[in-house]
């Protein structure tokens, strides 16, 4: 354990750090040709770039559905990739604990090129108030094909000491915000082959990647936190891409249900971050702050309540008449 003293160090001094081949390679191999079946069952690539990224091809028609990863998110060899002894190690280490929980959701992403109809890339953002819990979650990203800054490597920036959550603005992106740029640190852009993974701070901001290549950046990632931490309930309630747990397993042999007996306390959402996010939405467009379109898309779409919802879709409504004048 004394070897990876240094990359604690760096890791609690910088708030992120990058581990070179710490995934196991066959397993991400199989995973990642089946990222790449996919995209070729979408017809959304047709082979690979000189980078050794799949190639993109443009959809007949945009449509989000095409970016959802079903058959490596409901790998049981996804789960195998993140509970491997050498990365539950190294989280030890970065935790300063001797017990390790993974949480049960898992991430697969495909970033497309800039100047394509499904180029979809989320602002500068921390995972924290999503996620709430413990404020020692790691996330871990990893490509599945070599990544640098052109074609979309996730980019982590620098933050000031102590510092926790940072200002937000309205942005017209995925999630309708984005960091305030003024109060960003430095920005850190990693080249990464498959094995490669990125660790950050559940406060550490990030995102904004672009990608001018030529290839889908397409990546996985999961997060860790010490089991006695508190852990929101809502990264229990329900698994993506289907309506239970159950449903999700199926076929699983070694490791559905594996939180079932063995996990954090659990602590209940609090929906305050977003009900803020909402409400200041509707009084920027009230204003007439057309940035605020994206977040009033998901106010009317999510809204905690349906004033709100019905609020933010008349606002909605509204822009939309004033774009058509």
């Amino acid at each position: 354990m004394n070897r990876l003293s240094p990359l604690r160090d760096a890791y609690e001094r910088e708030g992120y750090v990058v581990v070179r081949k710490l995934l196991d390679n066959e397993t991400l191999t199989v995973l990642a040709e089946k990222v790449m079946q996919q995209l070729l069952h979408h017809r959304i690539a047709d082979g690979f770039t000189h980078r050794g990224q799949p190639r993109f091809t443009e959809p007949a028609q945009p449509d989000a559905d095409l970016l959802k990863f079903v058959d490596v998110m409901r790998s049981e060899l996804t789960e195998v990739l993140f509970q491997a002894p050498a990365v539950i190690e190294v989280m030890k280490v970065l935790l300063d604990t001797d017990e390790v929980f993974v949480h049960p959701v898992k991430w697969v992403r495909g970033l497309a090129p800039l100047d394509s109809s499904l180029h979809c890339s989320p602002g500068v953002h921390q995972d924290f108030p999503e996620l709430q819990g413990s404020d020692r979650q790691i996330t871990l990203w990893a490509p599945f094909f070599n990544v640098d800054e052109s074609s979309g490597s996730l980019p982590v920036y620098n933050k000031k000491p102590g510092e926790t959550l940072l200002p937000l603005e309205l942005a017209l992106n995925p999630s309708g915000w984005q960091v305030c740029p003024q109060v960003l640190g430095t920005k850190n852009v990693f080249e990464l082959q498959p094995g490669d993974v990125l660790l950050f701070n559940t406060f550490t901001p990030h995102g904004g990647a672009t990608n001018t290549g030529e290839g889908w950046r397409c990546s996985i990632e999961a997060r860790f936190q010490p089991l006695a931490d508190p852990l929101a309930l809502s990264n229990f309630a329900k698994p993506l891409l289907t309506q239970d747990w159950q449903t999700f397993y199926e076929g699983w042999h070694t490791w559905g249900f594996y939180w079932k007996d063995r996990h954090p306390p659990l602590t209940p959402f609090d929906p305050s971050w977003e009900q803020w996010r909402d409400l200041t939405a509707i009084g920027e467009a009230v204003k007439g702050n057309k940035n605020a379109v994206a977040a009033l898309e998901i106010a009317a779409k999510f809204g905690v309540s349906e004033p709100v919802r019905s609020c933010a879709q008349r606002l909605l409504e509204s822009f939309e008449c004033s774009y058509d004048q």
